[in-house]
């Protein structure tokens, strides 16, 4: 693959003007103030926010769960694909054979597997959306 052209590449912010509340554009600052490459120089001593857009959603992993937790869809919403295939397995055995009572020895540990998912599933979105935000923001 070619090389990305130079203006697609990320460069860091300014550091920030201490009086100012914003990006000041001060001395030293752009082409005209003698400064070599943007924001080298001066360490940024505040924490960085960083806004994750695209995580997980809570409310959506409660929607999954509810409607279709039984088919283990919101565990492969929530990136447990190995947990979500064993839903599956246990959803589709389960009422596949509960006419002949078989059935239950699936649904029940199914539904007391669901009903921890209750608890766990808010953790879960947390840590993912805290991992992609690690990711995003470079530490």
């Amino acid at each position: 693959m070619a090389d990305e052209p130079e203006y697609y590449r990320a460069e860091p912010l300014p550091p920030r003007d201490q009086s100012a509340r914003g990006y000041g554009q001060g001395k030293g600052f752009g082409p005209s103030g003698g400064s070599s490459q943007w924001g080298q120089g001066w360490p940024v001593s505040q924490p960085v926010n960083v806004n994750v857009v695209g995580g997980k959603s809570t409310v959506l992993a409660y929607v999954l769960w509810f409607f279709l937790g039984q088919l283990g869809i919101h565990k492969f919403y929530l990136a447990q694909p190995v947990q979500g295939i064993f839903y599956l397995l246990l959803g589709l055995i389960g009422w596949a054979t509960v006419g002949i009572l078989v059935g239950w020895i699936f649904l029940v540990p199914l539904w007391i597997l669901m009903f921890i998912d209750l608890f766990v599933i808010p953790v879960r979105v947390a840590v993912l959306n805290a991992r992609l935000a690690r990711r995003v923001g470079g530490y």
